[in-house]
C-alpha cells in the first residue's frame, strides 16, 4: 500500500476558481440562458433577443433594451462575487431580484468566448469588453443602442469532458427554448423573440394579459380550457394563476409551471399541496396548471440550490394551505359553474415584473370532454398480414375486447410433456405441475420476454409498418420534440414512420403490423416520457435498438389483457422456453419460478 503525498494547502487561481464554480451553475447551454437572461429582467428590460446555434454551444446570444452599464460596472461585471444586487448581509434574506450572487458571468467567461457590449441610456457611448476562458481584453468605448448585448462562444472549450456530457443539438436547443418559455411565462409584460440558427422559433409581445401569453405556448383551443384561480391570500403569500381540468392530466410534469416571485421552481411541497387540491390524483397522472406564487422574500430562501430552481420555505405549511385552498376553490366553482368574475389579483409591487391583467383575450369556449369510451378513427387499420408477420407469428388485428378475447393469440397448443396447466392463482399467476414439482407463471412478463426478444431477432431490417387511415398529430413540449427527432432511428425500425408537422408537433403516419395498439398518441408519449426522464438510455447495450425495445416490449405487454393467456397459458410457455433467456423479463423481473418438491417436502415436514 502506497504512502499518501503530502498536499500543501493553496490558494486557487481567479480561473481555477470560476471553472469550478460554472461546474455547479452552467450544466449546459440553457443554463447560461437562463443567468443572461434573469440578467436582463432584474436590469428592467422590455425586449430580450435569445439567439442560438448548434442548440447554443457554438453561440448563445442575450440582447436587452435594459437600463445597461456604466464604464466602472462595465469592468468589474465579469469579476467574481461582483454584483450590484447584494450590499449588505440582510440582503441576502430579503432578495428580489432573480440573480444575486455575482458569480454567473465570470463562470460563464471561465468555459467560452464572451463579448460584452452595454450602455446606459443617459451616456453618449458604450463600452464592449471581451475574454476567453476567464482573460479578459481591456474595456473599449463602442457605439451601441441602450441595454446590453452578450456573446457566449465555443461552450467549454477549454473543458472538453464537460463537453463530452452534452446530448445532441436537437436536445439542447430543446432545453433552451423551454428555459427562454419558463422566463416569457413568468413575464408576460417583456417581449421574448428566440432565434434557433437563422430561424425565428417565436416572437411573443409584451402583454399585460397573462392568459393571452400563455395561449402564444399552448394554443388558444388549450387556453379556452383554463379555470382562473381563485385569488387565495395567506399572511405573507398570495396564489394566483390557471388551472387544466382533471381531464388535461398528463403523464409527466411537464405542463406544471409553477412560479415564486416570477422565478420558475420545482418544489415537492406544491405539487402534494396541488394534488390534495384536487383531492387526489390517480397513480401516473398530473394535473397541469400555471401557478403564480407571490410570497414575502423574508419568508423564502432561494438561496438553496446552485442553479436556484429549489426554494425553502420558512412557513411551509402556510404555503401548502394556501395552495390547497386556492386549487380546492377553483375546481368547486368549476363544478357549479360559476363565472370569473374576480378580477385577477394584482403582484405586490415589490416582485419584479408583475403588470395586472387588464382585460381578457376573447377565446372559443371549451370543447365539449369526449366520452372516456371514444375511439379515434385514426386507429383503424388495415387487416394486411404480412410475411414479417407470419414470421414472428403475432396477429395482425387488434385485440377484441376481454369478454370475446379466444383462449390464447399464440399457436396452437404444443405438445409439453413435462407440463400439466393445473390452476390459475388469483387470476394473475399460470400455474403448473412437472415432474419436479410446482411451476407459477407471471404471463405479463413472459409476454414481456418474448416481444423483446422477437424484436432484437429483427434489428437488422425495419419491421412492417400499417399506415393509419389517419396519421395521428401529437403535440409535444420542445424537450420531448427533441428527444423524438434523436430516437427517430429507432422508432422507423421498430416500424413507426413518423415526421415534424410544425415546431413540437410530431405526425404519426404508420404503427407496427407486429403488434396492435390501441391509442396510438398515448403510446408514443409514453414512450418518449421514458427516455426524457432517464429510466433508459441508449447506451451501453449491444446495439442501440436494444433498450429501445426493452421499453417497446414493456409497454406492449402492458396493453394487453391477460385472460386468454391465464385460460390456456400452455402456448405462452412453449413460447418463452424457446427463448434464450426465458426465467426473466428484460427488466429482470421473473417470468418463471419453480418450488421443487423437495423444498415443499422440506417446509412441511415430510
Amino acid at each position: 500500500m502506497t504512502e499518501p503525498t503530502q498536499q500543501n494547502i493553496h490558494l486557487m487561481s481567479d480561473i481555477l476558481a470560476s471553472q469550478v464554480a460554472a461546474g455547479e451553475v452552467v450544466e449546459r447551454p440553457a443554463s447560461v440562458v437562463k443567468e443572461l437572461v434573469e440578467n436582463s429582467i432584474d436590469a428592467g428590460a422590455r425586449s430580450v433577443r435569445v439567439e442560438i446555434r448548434r442548440g447554443g454551444v457554438s453561440l448563445i446570444k442575450i440582447t436587452d433594451d435594459g437600463c445597461g452599464m456604466s464604464k466602472a460596472d462595465a469592468a468589474l461585471c465579469l469579476q467574481r462575487h461582483a454584483t450590484s444586487k447584494l450590499v449588505q448581509v440582510e440582503d441576502l434574506f430579503a432578495i428580489r431580484q432573480l440573480g444575486f450572487r455575482g458569480e454567473a458571468l465570470p463562470s460563464i467567461a471561465s468555459v467560452s468566448h464572451l463579448s460584452l457590449t452595454t450602455r446606459r441610456a443617459a451616456d453618449v457611448e458604450g463600452w464592449t469588453l471581451s475574454s476567453e476562458g476567464g482573460v479578459e481584453t481591456p474595456l473599449m468605448n463602442a457605439g451601441c443602442a441602450p441595454g446590453t448585448e452578450i456573446s457566449v462562444s465555443n461552450l467549454f472549450f477549454n473543458t472538453p469532458v464537460r463537453r463530452k456530457f452534452l446530448k445532441s443539438d436537437e436536445t439542447e436547443a430543446g432545453h433552451v427554448e423551454h428555459q427562454v418559455r419558463l422566463h416569457a411565462l413568468a413575464f408576460p409584460e417583456v417581449r421574448f423573440t428566440l432565434i434557433r440558427d437563422g430561424q425565428q422559433v417565436f416572437d411573443v409581445p409584451a402583454t399585460r394579459d397573462l392568459r393571452q401569453r400563455i395561449a402564444d405556448f399552448v394554443g388558444r383551443e388549450t387556453a379556452a380550457a383554463l379555470m382562473r384561480v381563485r385569488p387565495t391570500e395567506a399572511p405573507g403569500v398570495r396564489v394566483s394563476g390557471f388551472l387544466m381540468p382533471m381531464s388535461a392530466a398528463r403523464r409527466n410534469r411537464r405542463m406544471q409551471y409553477v412560479f415564486l416571485n416570477g422565478r420558475p421552481i420545482e418544489d415537492q411541497i406544491i405539487n402534494r399541496a396541488v394534488r390534495d387540491g384536487y383531492g387526489g390524483f390517480p397513480p401516473g397522472l398530473h394535473p397541469a396548471l400555471f401557478l403564480y406564487l407571490e410570497v414575502e422574500p423574508a419568508l423564502v430562501d432561494v438561496n438553496v440550490h446552485p442553479a436556484k430552481r429549489e426554494v425553502r420555505f420558512r412557513r411551509p405549511a402556510e404555503i401548502t394551505l394556501a395552495v390547497m385552498d386556492a386549487v380546492a376553490a377553483t375546481l368547486a366553482a368549476h363544478a357549479r359553474g360559476e363565472e370569473e368574475t374576480t378580477a385577477p389579483a394584482s403582484r405586490p409591487a415589490a416582485v419584479p415584473g408583475f403588470v395586472p391583467a387588464e382585460k381578457e383575450i376573447n377565446l372559443p369556449p371549451s370543447p365539449a370532454p369526449r366520452p372516456a369510451t371514444s375511439q379515434r378513427p385514426a386507429l383503424v387499420l388495415r387487416p394486411v398480414v404480412t410475411p414479417r408477420q407470419q414470421e414472428l407469428e403475432l396477429p395482425p388485428e387488434p385485440l377484441p375486447p376481454a369478454a370475446a378475447l379466444p383462449q390464447s393469440v399464440e399457436p396452437a397448443a404444443p405438445v409439453l410433456p413435462n407440463f400439466r396447466h393445473v390452476g390459475t392463482l388469483h387470476h394473475q399467476y399460470a400455474i403448473f405441475e412437472n415432474k419436479e414439482g410446482m411451476v407459477l407463471m407471471a404471463p405479463r412478463a413472459a409476454r414481456e420476454r418474448i416481444i423483446y426478444e422477437r424484436l432484437v431477432a429483427t434489428n437488422r431490417h425495419p419491421l412492417t409498418s400499417q399506415q393509419l387511415l389517419v396519421p395521428e398529430l401529437l403535440e409535444l413540449d420542445t424537450r420531448d420534440m427533441g428527444i423524438a427527432m434523436e430516437v427517430k432511428p429507432q422508432l422507423e425500425q421498430a416500424g413507426f414512420q413518423l415526421s415534424p408537422f410544425g415546431r413540437n408537433t410530431l405526425r404519426i403516419e404508420a404503427v407496427p403490423a407486429m403488434l396492435p395498439l390501441r391509442k396510438v398518441g398515448d403510446f408514443v408519449q409514453e414512450l418518449l416520457r421514458v427516455f426524457t426522464s432517464g429510466e433508459v438510455r441508449l447506451t451501453r447495450a449491444r446495439s442501440p435498438f436494444e433498450p429501445f425495445a426493452r421499453q417497446l416490449a414493456r409497454q406492449y405487454a402492458q396493453q394487453e389483457e391477460m385472460d386468454g393467456y391465464l385460460q390456456n397459458p400452455m402456448p405462452l410457455l412453449a413460447s418463452l422456453l424457446e427463448c434464450e433467456i426465458p426465467y426473466c423479463s428484460p427488466g429482470g423481473k421473473s417470468t418463471l419460478l419453480p418450488f421443487p418438491m423437495s423444498e415443499l417436502n422440506r417446509r412441511f415436514q415430510v
